[in-house]
């Protein structure tokens, strides 16, 4: 049994039309919503061993407010993945089987609707809208990470920032 949590990164700000997708930071409700789900993710007492993050600023920076906000991370190892900015589900899925299979569970923070479909695909459909800074928590039925296939997870948590607004 594996244990994949996706967040995606929080609302980010599209003022400069300067800067490109990948260099868009977090807009205040972003930063906001960031600072809601780390304080409800801290009082559930969570900590996340193993982190992947999208290299995109918006998904760094909602990286950084969750490691200042709480300690979920404090114990983590963080890694950046250049192949985790992406939008297409096919290729999150594939990076994922592609995990240390000797890892229980890893966080993912990265981009939609890449998240929001494969989370659909692994849970049969049953996940829907993933906003800005929505948490997910997948109980995915593999002993392998090779393993993750389309139905083979359990939705067991969904934590949207505006639950907690």
């Amino acid at each position: 049994m594996k244990t994949l949590y996706l967040l995606r990164h929080a609302k980010s700000d599209w003022k400069d039309e300067t800067l490109s997708d990948k260099e868009r930071p977090l807009a205040k409700r972003g930063k906001r919503d960031a600072q809601l789900i780390a304080a409800e993710l801290q009082r559930q007492q969570r900590q996340f061993a193993t982190v992947y993050c999208s290299p995109a600023v918006r998904a760094r920076e909602t990286l950084s407010r969750f490691q200042a906000e709480s300690n979920v991370f404090d114990q983590a190892s963080v890694a950046f993945a250049d192949d985790l900015y992406t939008f297409d589900a096919g290729d999150l899925l594939r990076w994922l089987r592609d995990l240390p299979q000797d890892k229980p569970n890893a966080l993912i923070i990265g981009h939609n609707p890449a998240l929001a479909e494969a989370a659909d695909q692994l849970c049969d459909g049953k996940v829907g809208h993933v906003g800005t800074c929505t948490f997910l928590e997948l109980q995915v039925n593999v002993e392998y990470w090779d393993q993750l296939r389309g139905d083979c997870a359990k939705l067991v948590e969904v934590l949207r920032p505006k639950h907690f607004r």
